[in-house]
């Protein structure tokens, strides 16, 4: 088995000889000797990232995917070796479970009148719901929304759990203050 370029690759009549050896290598964050710091990448480019995801269907898919996340051409993914992509592959996917885990368990609300909220017409805002959290913050800084979406995703993401916990504590302390 030779380690032929992921544009060989992909013109091969038959992967099975390759699929069944690599895909069992292990993660690794490394590809066109680049790697991906989820954390240093832009918000705006982690939430279209975690966006695409499920719906890559073709290669072309997988190669804009990883020129964003690893900050490379296109040329640089046809070039790079198969046996990098895999384990690149399994970096990138488990990165993105991840973020989507930790996401999903610091910005949940607990809040009592969530039925209310759904009531009043929740739904209406899912489609927004990668730049609400932007236009929140902007609001808080006085800053343009999509500026801040250029922004690291850490600093972001910090700033939102920051500001969550924040209303939270404010809301509490309304709650004892008027009893």
């Amino acid at each position: 088995m030779k380690n032929i370029s992921i544009k060989q690759y992909t013109a091969l009549q038959d992967t099975l000889m390759y699929d069944a050896v690599l895909e069992h290598l292990n993660q690794k964050n490394t590809f066109a000797g680049r790697s991906m710091d989820t954390n240093k990448m832009p918000y705006a480019n982690v939430k279209y990232c975690i966006r695409l995801l499920p719906k890559i269907n073709s290669w072309k898919g997988i190669c804009q995917l990883f020129t964003i996340c690893f900050d490379i051409t296109e040329a640089e993914f046809w070039a790079s070796p198969i046996a990098e992509y895999f384990p690149a592959k399994k970096y990138l996917v488990s990165e993105f479970e991840t973020i989507i885990t930790t996401e999903s368990k610091a910005l949940a609300s607990q809040s009592t009148d969530a039925h209310l909220w759904h009531m009043a017409g929740a739904d209406r805002l899912k489609p927004y719901s990668d730049t609400l959290p932007l236009l929140q913050l902007g609001k808080l800084f006085g800053q343009y929304p999509f500026d801040l979406g250029r922004k690291p995703y850490g600093e972001i993401f910090s700033l939102l759990v920051q500001t969550k916990t924040q209303n939270e504590v404010e809301h509490d302390y309304q709650k004892l203050n008027s009893k």
